[in-house]
């Protein structure tokens, strides 16, 4: 279930009031740029759905860029303190913000976003909760909307830092899952962190979707395999399929 927490980019102030335990927290690796060469910003509107935000990352880069400053961005974080971040709040990056669980999305929410971004979220998940949360978020947006996925390609160890944090990695998504979902195009950032593209189309490959909860399975082999399966590591470069 989701709680709205911020409306119109006006805080509930009983959530404020209630002053959540834990500071807000979370930045991702992912190479986030890749959302600026989905030639979208001569629209007239681009709606964002940002699920973990975090720390606002990725809102904030969007409003402080002159050609994208007009998106609207939302959001959805698992911690509350992320949701009730008062400095983020005043910032106005974020339009709505809920408090909630991706796997508790539904199609007619997903539906309204021209991209739903998933930034270095699904490796918190064990892999049959990242396997819904993908399915979740395939079957919800609309025949025209993309997903932007990153994640590493390896099993990146992270523990959490705070109680309730959401921050230890569970699993990895080795490149075949990740290309196996017939992404448009992919995008690595250091270290040998994947983002993606994906239409609606993905779904089709969704079986292909395959995480593993393996620990050993590390940086060199990560990178073995997403150079078998023909995309060569050069991070910030973008390929197109």
């Amino acid at each position: 279930m989701l709680v709205q927490t911020v409306s119109n980019y006006k805080a509930d102030e009983k959530f404020l009031r209630e002053k959540p335990k834990g500071r807000p927290f979370g930045q991702s690796l992912a190479p986030k740029p890749l959302l600026f060469h989905l030639e979208l910003e001569l629209r007239s509107s681009v709606s964002i759905l940002d699920v973990g935000f975090g720390a606002g990352g990725l809102g904030r880069m969007i409003k402080e860029n002159s050609a994208t400053a007009h998106w609207t961005v939302d959001g959805i974080d698992g911690f509350l303190p992320n949701c009730v971040n008062e400095s983020l709040i005043q910032s106005k990056l974020y339009r709505n913000i809920w408090h909630g669980d991706v796997r508790g999305l539904d199609s007619g929410f997903l539906a309204s976003y021209d991209v739903v971004c998933m930034l270095d979220v699904i490796e918190h998940l064990d892999p049959e909760s990242a396997k819904y949360a993908m399915r979740t978020l395939l079957n919800g947006i609309s025949e025209s909307a993309l997903v932007f996925l990153s994640t590493p390609l390896f099993f990146m160890k992270q523990d959490s830092m705070q109680e309730g944090d959401l921050e230890e990695h569970l699993i990895c998504v080795p490149a075949t899952s990740i290309l196996g979902l017939m992404p448009t195009m992919i995008c690595l950032n250091e270290p040998l962190v994947a983002g993606v593209i994906l239409t609606k189309r993905s779904l089709d490959y969704i079986e292909l979707f395959q995480p593993i909860s393996s620990r050993s399975f590390g940086y060199e082999q990560g990178k073995k395999v997403l150079e078998r399966c023909g995309v060569p590591y050069k991070p910030l470069s973008i390929f197109r399929f």
